[in-house]
């Protein structure tokens, strides 16, 4: 009888030595796919408000929408200002970045939320960094595992917009 509860009292010694380790490779297991749907995550909205944001700055359409006023198309045709000054959807863009990030991430904080814009392009950058255990620690070394940075372009619906100008300004001559 004796002999039974030792061998039991050191099982559990050694169990409670190897629990904590056991539990930390779960956890890195879990915090790396949660990196992986972080990313995903992230750049399925980065994209969509890239694309929104390029369709404002081309066609000059209302970000959450999406409508456009073919009035307004057919004067910017007339006037010879066929791309759109307005830089509203940047600020948007960025705007429903944020917030879209902040409120999809499990684990993760963001970063940098960029938009900027070229005459015919909406570019976005954006970097988040997981909550990992030891990153920060890491992270003092140079280190930086777990960060994601993605970029995305977009030019906008802009030769699909030229058709529907021109089917516009030929009903408006019939």
């Amino acid at each position: 009888m004796h002999e039974m509860r030792k061998t039991g009292g050191y099982m559990t010694v050694e169990i409670s030595a190897l629990l904590p380790i056991i539990l930390m490779v779960l956890w890195m297991f879990f915090s790396y796919l949660f990196y992986f749907m972080n990313c995903g995550i992230a750049q399925g909205i980065m994209e969509e408000a890239v694309q929104k944001a390029a369709d404002v700055k081309i066609t000059g359409a209302e970000y959450d929408t999406g409508k456009l006023s073919y009035q307004k198309v057919n004067q910017k045709l007339i006037t010879g200002n066929v791309i759109s000054s307005n830089k509203s959807g940047n600020i948007k863009a960025e705007k429903e970045m944020k917030e879209q990030l902040r409120r999809h991430l499990f684990m993760a904080e963001v970063s940098l939320v960029r938009v900027s814009t070229t005459p015919l392009r909406v570019s976005a950058k954006i970097k988040t960094r997981s909550a990992v255990v030891a990153g920060d620690f890491l992270s003092m070394f140079g280190i930086c595992l777990f960060e994601y940075e993605g970029n995305d372009q977009a030019q906008g619906d802009f030769e699909i917009d030229q058709i529907r100008r021109w089917n516009a300004l030929e009903g408006a001559m019939d």
